[in-house]
């Protein structure tokens, strides 16, 4: 949809009562002449197309003006920009991504995916090809704001918009926005030394798959940073083999029990005539505790506010650092506020919320076993805003930052708005309460999952809602819920048009009567009086949830699963997030075997039904889920008839330190629960059909993993096919792998439970 369109209120999806209602009348006048139209057969290439779902709107964001919301849609081979004005009530596109004026010598055209608001509304600051650049909003002009032949990373404005910061090459530089003038921050930067630029595993395991570790003072003279010197850290191969001779990249990876990178906090200060101040460092003791990267300052800029993270993960320390005014002062010492501790592990949640001119604070908290909202003093004294035995859901993917809006605070009316599970632990809906615990409201109604931005003063929030038979739609609604105007419809997505399966929840119960949320996906044409193969889809993982109420509960291969004639399972075994730290933490020291003997009490389930075959349920997962088909191949055999371990860990002493340990303690602590969680130590045991896929060039889970098991069924005559694929990370990005590994999978199951 392109141009200026009227304001229009939102219609309800009809209730299936009125569907049959309007349906049987149009029968009754209009006799059918011609038999119904069959949906279409999902491929391994339409399983692929990333548009089968429908036009969504992304990413999310309020402009700066804080009354009008900001997203793309695509046109052709790029995306346009669109405004909607909630005080108009009116859409507007702004930008054009195909008519922009680009600066001489540019390589090609920004991404307008990556860009963000400048503080002026008008502008857009926009990382490309390694390069920064600026685009106005207002002529389509592109300025080059840094272009080099180096790496620039992490573009990020000052508050008033007269700077904006980045990394290159382990160092912190910012640019004058007016000259183009840079400042270089820091000048320790190497390989092995990495300021405002978190190495691998700080990325994956505790900045949410961002990389910046550093944000600027309120009052723009100032940036936080951490420092990383990763010089201990062990190096790994990572070879690309289709180069003559074959290249290697080193990474470092640190695995159980071996040294971290070790973590300092830096602050440097920048005058109005841009001369940077010395580069002030405070060390955190021990040597060896993590530092989260969401570094947050207090509203006077005049403290940094931290979490800092024991290496066992059973303590958190909420920590202010003072910043003195002149720039030549020393940091620190820093002041211990809050005191988190647990005897299985603190989940990192979220960075205070200011708000009563910094006097107090909102905190995230598990201490009684779900997460809630607290509102805190200066002094640590805190008292619940939510309870109950749901949780206050933080990770929300939609925000102009891209770190995702976890709270929004509006002083104005005193309300806090925020995602949670208090209506189903399978659904996450928008709530609103004010600080002491009254009004408690729930703003969302449609059953599913709503990935909802607030505006900044709370009058109106974005929402993209989707159920498991409802590709996602996006509206804006208005403080009370009540929706105002569409965003993007998403009526008839194509993947409408094509078989893709039934679903059926069930709620089995686990050893310890906990209750194990599952779903059922059955073809269109399912038939009781047949008896069907089943795959087991499986991911399994700690503080991961997979069983929800929305459309990417199946991925559309698991609905081409079913449409090939397979019952498609999976469940939410214990350790999986969205039901309290309790539920999560049964996987306490031993992975693998609660979470196995959950997966059982669903394939007991499964082989009571008398339309399936007890003879022909196989197994499949990735990451996580490839340890876990590994895991019930060897400590369950005999129960799947086969099996596809994608990118799957094999032994915990492969992984990294900040995920394995925080689960597993380290290997001289926990000997027997690293040995008992092994599927490598029990390849032997194999009894099953196995494919094992992965990417040559994955830095999350390495080859070596899938190397090693390989081996080890070499080693014991066990027959496996194996298919790597070059050049492919974690998730493989080129559509012929995707296609090529879904066609694998298919074809393995296809053969070996239903051609056996």
């Amino acid at each position: 949809m392109t141009g200026m369109r009227s304001a229009r209120p939102h219609l309800p999806v009809l209730a299936p009562a009125v569907l049959a209602l309007t349906t049987g009348l149009a029968s009754a006048q209009a006799p059918p002449s011609e038999p119904p139209t069959l949906p279409a057969a999902l491929t391994v290439e339409t399983a692929n197309d990333t548009a089968l779902v429908g036009p969504v709107p992304i990413p999310l964001a309020w402009h700066p003006d804080g009354r009008t919301f900001t997203f793309l849609r695509p046109a052709g081979t790029q995306v346009d920009l669109f405004a909607f004005d909630t005080r108009l009530g009116r859409e507007r596109r702004i930008l054009e991504g195909s008519r922009l004026a680009l600066p001489a010598g540019s390589p090609a055209l920004p991404p307008l995916r990556r860009a963000r608001w400048m503080p002026d509304g008008r502008s857009l600051l926009v990382p490309a090809g390694d390069d920064v650049y600026l685009v106005d909003t207002e002529t389509s002009a592109v300025r080059a704001l840094v272009r080099t032949s180096e790496k620039e990373e992490l573009p990020t404005s000052s508050p008033d918009g007269r700077r904006v910061a980045f990394t290159r090459d382990g160092d912190l530089f910012v640019v004058d926005v007016r000259t183009g003038v840079e400042t270089r921050l820091t000048d320790t930067g190497s390989d092995a030394v990495l300021n405002g630029r978190l190495d691998w595993v700080y990325e994956e395991e505790l900045g949410g798959r961002k990389g910046d570790a550093f944000t600027w003072a309120p009052d723009s003279g100032s940036l936080a940073f951490l420092q990383l010197d990763q010089s201990n850290v062990e190096a790994f191969p990572i070879v690309d083999f289709r180069p003559v001779p074959g290249e290697v990249a080193w990474q470092r990876y640190p695995t159980p029990g071996s040294p971290n990178a070790i973590v300092r906090i830096g602050v440097v200060s920048i005058g109005k005539n841009g001369v940077a101040g010395p580069t002030r460092l405070v060390s955190v003791t021990p040597d060896d505790a993590y530092v989260a990267p969401q570094l947050v300052w207090t509203p006077d800029s005049r403290q940094v506010v931290f979490q800092q993270i024991s290496r066992a993960q059973d303590e958190l320390l909420l920590r202010f650092l003072p910043v003195p005014r002149s720039p030549r002062d020393p940091l620190g010492p820093p002041r211990t506020v809050l005191r988190e501790t647990s005897p299985v592990w603190v989940n990192l949640l979220t960075p205070p919320v200011f708000f009563d001119k910094g006097r107090r604070f909102l905190w995230l908290s598990e201490r009684n076993g779900f997460a809630h909202l607290h509102a805190c003093d200066l002094d640590g004294a805190c008292r619940p805003v939510t309870r109950g035995r749901w949780m206050v859901d933080a990770r929300v993917s939609f925000s102009s930052s891209g770190r995702g809006q976890p709270l929004v605070l509006d002083e104005r009316s005193g309300f806090v708005y925020f995602r949670a599970t208090e209506k189903d632990a399978r659904e996450r809906h928008l709530y609103r309460t004010r600080l002491d615990g009254t009004g408690f409201t729930r703003l969302t109604t449609e059953a599913g999952v709503h990935e909802t931005v607030v505006s900044p003063d709370g009058r109106y929030f974005a929402d993209v809602w989707s159920d498991a038979d409802t590709p996602p739609r996006a509206w804006v609604a208005s403080q009370d819920g009540s929706k105002r105007w569409w965003i993007e419809e998403n009526a008839a997505p194509p993947v409408l048009g094509f078989a893709r399966g039934r679903f059926e929840w069930v709620d089995l119960m686990a050893a310890d009567g906990s209750t194990l949320c599952a779903w059922l996906l059955k073809p269109d044409d399912f038939d009781p009086a047949r008896r069907y193969p089943v795959v087991v889809s499986v991911y399994g993982g700690p503080h991961a949830q997979e069983i929800t109420r929305t459309w990417k509960t199946a991925s559309v291969f698991e609905r081409l699963l079913a449409s090939r004639g397979f019952l498609v399972w999976q469940l939410d075994n214990r350790g999986s997030a969205g039901r309290g730290l309790a539920f999560e933490s049964a996987v306490q020291r031993q992975l693998g075997k609660t979470e196995l003997q959950d997966q059982l009490v669903g394939v007991d389930h499964l082989k009571s039904l008398p339309y399936v075959d007890p003879d022909r349920i196989g197994i499949t997962g990735w990451s996580y889920g490839g340890y876990m088909t590994l895991y019930a191949l060897t400590h369950a055999p005999g129960v799947f008839r086969s099996g596809v371990a994608g990118a799957p860990v094999v032994d915990w002493t492969q992984y990294d330190t900040i995920y394995t340990e925080r689960y597993m303690s380290t290997p001289s602590l926990n000997p027997e629960g690293y040995r008992e969680s092994s599927p490598l130590l029990a390849a032997d045991q194999i009894r099953s059909d196995l494919l094992m896929i992965h990417g040559s060039a994955d830095d999350n889970v390495h080859l070596a993993n899938t190397m090693s098991f390989a081996a080890a069924l070499i080693e014991a005559g066990r027959p496996h096919s194996l298919q790597v694929h070059p050049g492919q990370k974690h998730g493989f990005t080129a559509l012929a792998d995707r296609i090529a590994r879904d066609g694998a999978i298919l074809e393995f199951f296809e053969r070996t439970l239903k051609g056996f």
